[in-house]
Order: structure tokens, then C-alpha cells, then sequence
């Protein structure tokens, strides 16, 4: 275990509240420097260079992107993603300003994540990382499992595509660091 997932595991037992871990790979990220919308309970954030970093020191840690399928498949995701789990399904409900269906909490998130860890012999205590495209549903999906009883749930809320809203972080999410990537939803999606 190298020392920078020691002090991830370290400081995630201690909570420091109001503070996100960035610590020994690259500084802490401040609540202020976060939006709400991407906010979570537990404040466990990570940059999408500490993900990569920490999964090459333990790829069994569960990554999870959170987009739907034809997301995904218009953009790729990261790599190595273990699975493509929507937190928003479409539904049947016309949203006529949008001209597309909406979206709606996918049902069978929680009991999805919860099989993906059975299948890796893990539980709701290990390490969970959540991505999306920019931050906002990933920290709705954690909030969701941070509900369900898991109490190590981490997410990028820079996501994988990031922002392109004016005066939005667009420059630490996965894509725009020159992280790994796939276009090859068929193995990853759940």
C-alpha cells in the first residue's frame, strides 16, 4: 500500500469535516471552492488525478461512472471504470422546452451498487469513487448511497467531461487532464 492511499484511508477514518482529502497528492480542497450542487455529506472528494493514482495502487477499489449509456457512448469513460451504472434513468414523462424525455433516479441504483460489491467479495464500508460528467450527479449519487448506509463513498466533482457552463471548473475533470479513457461501453456497462 503505497503512502498516499494510507493517508486517503487515514484521513477518510478521521472525517475531518468541512474539508475534502487532496492531502499528500496535490492540497485540500476547501467546501468553498466546491459548489452546493456538488457537495456531499461526507465531504470526500478527489481530484480525477488522485483517482487515477489510487487506483493504480489498488484496482480493486470500485469505480463507478454514473452517466447514462448514450453518454457514455457519445464520450467514452474513464479507464479503468468498473462499471457504467446510470443514477437517472429516462423516463416516460415529455418535457416539451427540453423536447426529450426526462430523466428520473434510477430505482435500482443502490441495489446495482450493492451487487457490483458482492461480486468483488466487498461491502458498503469499502471505498467507493463515482464519477458523472460533471460533478452534480455523481454527488447526488453519493448522497444517495451515503443514505443507503455506505459510509465511504468518494466522488470527482470536476467529473469526467467537467464543466462548460462560464466561470465553472472545465480544466481538472478526467478528459481535459489527458487521463486514460475508452470508448468501449460493451464490457462496463451494468
Amino acid at each position: 500500500m503505497s503512502f498516499r492511499y494510507f493517508l486517503l484511508i487515514l484521513f477518510a477514518a478521521g472525517g475531518f469535516a468541512g474539508l475534502a482529502f487532496a492531502g499528500a497528492m496535490g492540497g485540500i480542497i476547501s467546501l468553498g471552492g466546491i459548489p452546493e450542487r456538488k457537495q456531499t455529506q461526507s465531504s470526500y472528494y478527489l481530484t480525477s488525478e488522485q483517482v487515477h493514482d489510487i487506483l493504480q495502487d489498488d484496482p480493486s477499489i470500485l469505480f463507478i461512472d454514473v452517466r447514462t449509456y448514450e453518454e457514455v457512448e457519445a464520450s467514452g469513460h474513464p479507464h479503468p471504470v468498473d462499471a457504467i451504472v446510470p443514477y437517472q434513468v429516462q423516463s416516460e414523462i415529455w418535457d416539451s422546452d427540453l423536447q426529450e424525455f426526462t430523466l428520473v433516479e434510477n430505482a435500482a441504483f443502490v441495489t446495482k451498487i450493492r451487487a457490483l460489491l458482492n461480486e468483488a467479495g466487498r461491502s458498503q464500508y469499502d471505498m467507493i469513487i463515482i464519477t458523472c460528467g460533471s460533478g452534480v450527479r455523481s454527488a447526488a449519487a453519493a448522497r444517495m448511497l451515503e443514505d443507503s448506509g455506505f459510509n465511504n463513498v468518494w466522488h470527482i466533482p470536476d467529473g469526467y467531461d467537467g464543466d462548460d457552463k462560464p466561470g465553472l471548473n472545465i480544466q481538472n475533470a478526467w478528459k481535459n487532464k489527458g487521463l486514460p479513457w475508452s470508448g468501449d461501453v460493451s464490457a462496463v456497462f451494468f
